[in-house]
Parts: structure tokens; sequence; C-alpha cells
């Protein structure tokens, strides 16, 4: 008997050494650093991270295909990325799924040289020089509005530049009509008075008629073998928006001393708007304009030759542990 007691015990210390290794594991989750940061840094800072069996540590890079990059190499696990950067990455081979909403709405937002009047439509800007980081979800949502208004990128003289080369950029007269980026680059051109917004984020987003889903993304064969680890992830996330919903004083304070700490200095009035231009945290869950979204992103990019295949959703998209995520909060 005492023999057969000493087994069982044994085997239940293993099965908590097992547990706890599991709620103990480190992910790395890489994202732009701007305000579809703040799900991530509220479920941090209100611990729901660690609530959920999981150690997160988050890593602000300059562009989401750098955290793609950082998947493949094995330094990080999860990234935040558009739908973009998603079809891309799925057509050089890199098998990303998308696992949840990390957060929504178009962050892009046009600034003219000082004195240029607002715009209702991108034909007003004919002929202009525009600077847009090519190859970004914000690029994209440009070109696929070009599109849908009759236009062509022929119609104007871009240039590529990055959006941390933005403000240097807009300083030199005459060099640029306009510059397309987000924040808080852009206000900090406009802060230093070298341009005015013509376009902003919430204009973008009505004109496309999107909500930009900005997606959270792993390795397919990854989640396969740490699934409850994503499903703690995902958990993390979706409580994190939820606190942004119910505390948006809060939530507002907090990204505000987080950005001021990173040595940004922008008055609180304008990253209210930041956060709160368009709906961003209003859940984790795939919704129908999503799906629509993802369709139509995956078709113009084939259509313009820039994925080789068109994947079917079912193999970039696993719904299911956003669906719990969200189901656990009710």
């Amino acid at each position: 008997m005492r023999k057969i007691w000493s087994v069982m015990f044994a085997l239940a210390i293993a099965a908590v050494g097992i547990t706890a290794a599991s709620a103990g594991e480190t992910v790395t989750i890489g994202m732009a650093n701007s305000v579809n940061q703040v799900p991530s840094l509220a479920a941090e800072h209100e611990g729901y991270f660690k609530d959920e069996g999981v150690n997160v540590v988050i890593k602000p890079v300059r562009r989401g295909t750098i955290a793609i990059d950082a998947i493949v190499a094995g330094s990080m696990q999860f990234a935040e990325v558009s739908t973009v950067a998603l079809f891309a990455a799925v057509s050089n081979g890199i098998p990303l799924v998308a696992v949840a909403a990390g957060s929504r709405g178009f962050t892009g937002k046009m600034i003219g040289a000082p004195g240029m009047k607002p715009v209702k439509s991108l034909a007003e800007l004919k002929g202009k020089h525009i600077g847009i980081q090519v190859g970004t979800g914000v690029h994209g949502v440009f070109l696929m509005l070009l599109q849908k208004q009759g236009l062509s990128p022929k119609d104007f003289n871009i240039t590529n530049v990055r959006v941390t080369d933005m403000p240097a950029a807009m300083s030199s007269k005459g060099a640029f009509d306009a510059v397309l980026g987000w924040e808080p680059m852009m206000q900090r051109i406009v802060q230093a008075g070298y341009g005015t917004e013509i376009i902003s984020a919430d204009q973008f987003q009505k004109m496309a008629g999107i909500t930009y889903p900005l997606v959270l993304v792993a390795d397919k064969n990854w989640i396969a073998k740490h699934s409850e680890t994503v499903q703690a992830v995902v958990n993390g996330y979706a409580r994190g928006q939820q606190w942004i919903r119910k505390h948006p004083t809060q939530a507002l304070d907090l990204y505000s001393s987080y950005i001021a700490k990173h040595g940004s200095k922008l008055e609180k009035s304008i990253v209210k708007k930041m956060m709160f231009e368009v709906p961003k945290y209003n859940g984790v869950e795939f919704v129908a304009s999503d799906q629509s979204e993802f369709t139509d992103t995956r078709d113009f990019l084939f259509a313009q030759g820039r994925i080789k295949s068109k994947p079917e959703l079912k193999d970039v998209m696993d719904p299911s542990f956003a669906a719990k995520a969200e189901a656990k909060l009710k």
C-alpha cells in the first residue's frame, strides 16, 4: 500500500510539474510601436497574461515584417501585423495563421505641407509628391483606395520613405507635398510646424470602407504544439481590450505614460485622438467585416501580382481561440 501511495504521489508531483511548466511558458510578441500596442500593454499592466498562466515579453519593432522575420528565426512567437503583411508572408512560404484581432482601426493619416488645405478625395492630390512607406499595410490600403476611386499610382509622384524618417523629410521645404504615415510621427510633423493634417485616419477608413484589423499571428506548426499557450495569450488580449472599453481614462493614462517614458512628447488630447479617433478595441473575435477585408486584401494583392496565389481563408485564420476568449468574458 505504501508503495502504491508513493507511486501516486510521484505521479501527482509530475503532473503539477507539467502544469507549472505550461503555465510558466514565456513568449515574445512583436508589434509596431503605436496605439495597436495598448491591448497588450493593458493586459500586461493588469496582470491578465500572468493570470492566464503565461509570461509575455512585448517587443516594439519598426514594422510588422521585422516581427515576422523574428518568428521565422524563432526569437518571437507572435506578431501583430496587417493583413497585407500576413498574405505577403504566406505567399513567401511562411506558414503564419491569424488567431485574433489584436486591435482594429486604420492608423494612417496624410500630412500635407504647411498651408495645404484638407482634401476630400485623393484625386485632389494628382501630380503631388507623396512619401509612403512602401509595403506596409497603410500603403496597401492607399493602393486599394486608389483603385476604388478610379486612380493609379502613376497619377502621383510616390517615393518610398520610412515613417520614422518622415518628420525629417517634411522639414526640408519643398521636398514633399505630403506624407502618409502613422502616429506619433505624424503629430511630430504637425507640432514642429512642418505640415498640417489633410486626411485623417477616420476619413481614410470611411473612404476605404474598412475597419482595418491588425491581426495576432503565429507559426502554424508552433500553434499546433502550443495551443494552450496560444489560448492564454488570446485570453489576455481579450481581457485587455475589455479593460480599455471599461476604463478608457485609465487606458489613456497608461498609454500616455508609456509613450512619455519612451521619449514621445505628445499632449494627452493628441494621444486620446490616436487611441479613440476610430474604434480600435471592440474585441478579439473575427467579425464579418474582417472576413470581407481578408478576402478583398488577398484578391487585390493577387491581382497586383504582389502574392503568388490566393490561399483559402481557413488556411490563414483560426477563429477558435478568439471565439473562446470572448465567450469566457460573457
